[in-house]
């Protein structure tokens, strides 16, 4: 059975797509957005039905309705590791967040993609840590 699309979960200003044509319209996140758009939205974004008619091959806007494994915390994973370690893994990962981010990441407030969740486990070893790392959480949602 498929899932249906929470609307109230939808990114604001996510472009749709309308092109029910598509061989690909089943499983992309930006048609079956369009198709669970409530009565009540008045305006939506959408990608431009004559730019998709002229693209070639892939279709550059489409997105999967597989949902990923994101990672949610660090805090954990921090406390496990001698004070001296932690240090040098904190000043890493400031410098590849940003300092904000990095405080909004570590307590689970901003969710890290797989990408962001590989490149902490990169850091964490490239500073010496040997030992098999878990985020604090996990959460199964759209890669919008």
């Amino acid at each position: 059975m498929e899932e249906k699309i929470d609307f109230e979960k939808v990114p604001y200003q996510y472009a749709m797509c309308l092109n029910r044509e598509c061989s690909k319209a089943n499983t992309c996140l930006r048609q079956l957005t369009a198709q669970s758009a409530p009565e009540k939205i008045e305006y939506w974004v959408i990608v431009s039905p004559k730019h998709l008619a002229a693209q070639q091959g892939n279709c550059p806007y489409y997105r999967s309705n597989a949902k990923v494994r994101y990672a949610k915390g660090f805090i954990r994973m921090l406390e496990d590791l001698p004070y001296k370690q932690m240090q040098t893994v904190i000043s890493h990962l400031m410098s590849y967040f940003g300092r904000r981010t990095y405080y909004r990441s570590r307590k689970g407030e901003r969710l890290l993609s797989p990408a962001e969740q590989q490149h902490v486990l990169n850091i964490l070893k490239n500073c010496g840590v040997s030992t098999q790392q878990q985020f604090d959480a996990y959460v199964e949602d759209y890669d919008w």
